[in-house]
């Protein structure tokens, strides 16, 4: 089809069908005892309200299937997986919504039964123990039997709160019954996203809930308050791992698990990180206490010395008081002086210590993200110029590890600004790194001069045929 002009009438078409969903209010409807199927929610910004559970479970493999599977063997995996959770998500009184590859959506919502309120938080409880069940005492022992060695395990999050239920898309081309209706269901709130959230940082077998949904949970002793890390954001929860449902006498099969794959790289990271904040909070704390109280005693000086002004009879000996108390408070603001410096050194150090630690470390570079390392890069330089120095002091004393850094995170123009660096302060550099950054990037004049530059200097043998082995790398 050559589609190459817009239509007067297709033109019209889409700013009408604007006008009709941005010009009409949002009308609220209260959802009832039954959550509403695509076909009962009306294509307008009419929209079903309440409170909801959100479940969220994925697929985590033990090795990665795709690659080591064919396409047909995978058909199977993958239907054998969202079959039990389907059957879990029902058979707990919720509903399944969505589907994304080998993620799956389910909703909750509170019932009576027999006069007794059940909440979607305790169904959407249940299902994740029903279906870490059947994972592990159904679907692993069958993959085992029917595929060998192939076992997968699930994360999944939950999240209780208000949603908004619409319908989103577009119905069939006028005049054209033959075109299908491209429409679908939105859940429109961050209980949703949450939801995906904590599911994306749940580890293998377990489950991850919000502070809402773990009121209403029973055997609140098994559960442990989890912290987790996303780039630079935090989400805190709590957790529980092989949570199973009890099986009824008569059902022998035991529990096959995929086995969990940890990272302590980043563990050592989320420790240092947690570490570096806890540590900042206590500077501060300390440093608001030790102002108040400096605050108070010089007011109370200044009371003094207006006392002393009416008091004439008494004035050499209210004023060697004086002194005497100024020197005491000019000795103890000395101390809190010096125990700033060394709080704001020890932070700094701190930051230092975690961009040395990223160094020849790949995996975890790309694991914590840019905007990870950039947010930290700039605390790091914040906390240099309390000590008094300056970005390009900070820069030099880690430029070996943002070069790498940079390069494991394609940013080749960063790399490059580290690389000049590096040649200019630090005491070795590698040739095949400065290959390596040159054959990404067209800059070569500042690292060039800065070689030599650095050459006509007094060097040791060793840094001297390093910076002469990049500099022909460069010509």
């Amino acid at each position: 089809m050559d589609k190459t002009h817009l239509s007067k009438s297709e033109f019209d078409l889409a700013n009408n069908a604007l006008e009709g969903i941005l010009g009409e209010p949002v009308e609220d409807i209260d959802l009832t005892d039954t959550v509403p199927p695509l076909a009962d929610v009306s294509d307008s910004n009419k929209v079903f309200k309440g409170k909801l559970s959100i479940l969220f479970v994925d697929m985590r493999k033990s090795t990665d299937l795709t690659d080591e599977l064919k396409a047909k063997k995978m058909v199977k995996v993958y239907r054998a997986f969202i079959r039990m959770i389907i059957q879990a998500i029902r058979y707990s009184g919720g509903y399944t919504r969505q589907f994304a590859g080998d993620g799956i959506m389910g909703v909750f919502q509170d019932s009576t039964e027999n006069e007794k309120t059940i909440l979607s938080s305790q169904k959407a409880v249940t299902a994740a123990r029903y279906i870490h069940t059947l994972v592990d005492y159904c679907l692993n022992p069958a993959l085992k039997k029917h595929l060998t060695d192939v076992c997968v395990a699930c994360g999944i999050g939950i999240c209780t709160g208000t949603i908004m239920i619409t319908k989103v898309g577009m119905r069939g081309k006028e005049a054209d019954d033959a075109e299908e209706n491209e429409t679908g269901i939105v859940w429109v709130g961050s209980t949703t996203n949450y939801a995906n959230r904590h599911c994306g940082l749940a580890n293998p077998r377990e489950i991850f809930i919000d502070e809402r949904t773990y009121e209403s949970v029973e055997e609140k002793e098994l559960w442990s308050k989890s912290s987790r890390t996303k780039g630079s954001k935090i989400f805190t929860g709590y957790t529980v791992t092989d949570y199973y449902l009890v099986l009824q006498e008569g059902i022998t099969q035991e529990a096959v698990k995929a086995e969990e794959q940890s990272n302590p790289e980043i563990n050592f990271i989320q420790n240092i990180f947690d570490e570096t904040q806890e540590r900042a909070l206590l500077l501060v704390d300390e440093i608001s206490k030790k102002s108040a109280e400096l605050a108070i005693a010089l007011k109370n000086v200044k009371m003094r010395e207006d006392q002393v002004s009416i008091r004439e009879n008494n004035a050499t000996k209210e004023n060697n008081r004086l002194q005497q108390w100024k020197r005491q408070l000019d000795s103890k603001q000395v101390d809190v002086d010096r125990k700033e410096e060394k709080n704001k050194k020890d932070e700094y150090n701190i930051y230092i210590q975690l961009f040395k630690t990223v160094h020849c470390k790949r995996g975890l570079a790309i694991a914590l993200g840019k905007d990870f390392w950039e947010e930290k890069l700039k605390l790091l330089i914040l906390c240099g110029s309390y000590i008094g120095k300056s970005e390009k002091e900070v820069k030099s004393e880690i430029c070996y590890a943002l070069v790498d850094l940079y390069q494991n995170l394609d940013e080749y123009d960063l790399a490059y600004d580290a690389l000049c660096i590096q040649a200019e302060t630090h005491p070795w550099i590698h040739a095949f790194t400065v290959e390596n950054i040159l054959s990404k990037t067209y800059l070569r004049t500042q690292l060039k001069s800065t070689i030599e530059n650095r050459l006509n200097t007094a060097l040791k043998p060793d840094i001297r045929k390093s910076l002469q082995e990049c500099l022909s790398k460069i010509k």
